[in-house]
């Protein structure tokens, strides 16, 4: 099926109608974060919520309608999970509830940077071909000039948009950086998504390991990192 001969409403209809759910087991809220690398988070949707002010992600799960990870900033997806679509997927989705802090009514949105990462074994490589867009409702946005997405905070949603990427793309682990912003909170830390395109289960994840830490654990100290800075940091053993 050719992605270009389908409207985007209807490929976003056909890929929710498509997806199968994945369970996952429930996490407990860990302090140690930095040391995590189980890698069940990997099923999480985006979490947003205000932490005293600050917006902050975490790991979302529909089904219980619960927080299970206070604070994640590296999630997983694989393209391709539904085969008429192996250049497409629907997660991470993006999902909260009325308790998580931020006003009813209002919108807050993800907001894309510019530019995609490649992994090439050591770091995450910056590069313009492939570029991947993300789709939600009538916005479109691309890595190639970044953009923000905008999500209603109602009681309790549940959003899916649709990441894609160029069908010419190699196998391979893709780092796409995201922020999330609303008005009258201060935005949130830097956070990923790393996408699987055909690469190898243990490959895909040593590349996760390496976003979680190379860029994650001193948040703090951290500016926001450009991909152009990416490429030529190494993972601590």
């Amino acid at each position: 099926m050719n992605f270009e001969d389908i409207s985007r409403y209807s490929l976003r209809a056909l890929m929710i109608a498509s997806v199968c759910a994945v369970s996952t087991s429930a996490l407990a809220d860990d302090d140690d974060h930095d040391d995590d690398h189980d890698h069940e988070e990997e099923h999480f949707d985006i979490g947003v919520w205000n932490n005293n002010g600050v917006l902050q992600t975490g790991g979302w799960d529909h089904d219980t309608e619960s927080l299970e990870v206070d604070y994640l900033r590296v999630f997983e997806a694989t393209f391709g999970e539904d085969s008429m679509f192996p250049f497409s997927t629907d997660e991470p989705g993006v999902g909260g509830n009325s308790e998580l802090g931020l006003a009813l009514g209002g919108t807050f949105s993800l907001n894309v940077a510019s530019g995609l990462g490649a992994w090439n074994g050591n770091g995450f490589s910056p590069t313009t071909s492939p570029f991947m867009t993300v789709e939600y409702g009538t916005t479109t946005v691309d890595t190639l000039s970044g953009g923000a997405l905008d999500f209603l905070v109602t009681e309790d949603y549940d959003n899916h948009p649709i990441y894609s990427i160029d069908e010419s793309a190699d196998p391979g682990a893709y780092l796409m950086e995201l922020t999330a912003k609303m008005d009258g909170l201060e935005d949130s830390d830097t956070f990923w998504i790393v996408f699987n395109l055909g690469l190898d289960e243990e490959e895909y994840e040593a590349s996760v390991e390496w976003v979680e830490d190379n860029l994650v654990p001193t948040p703090a100290a951290l500016p926001a990192l450009g991909l152009a800075f990416i490429a030529g940091r190494r993972r601590r053993s």
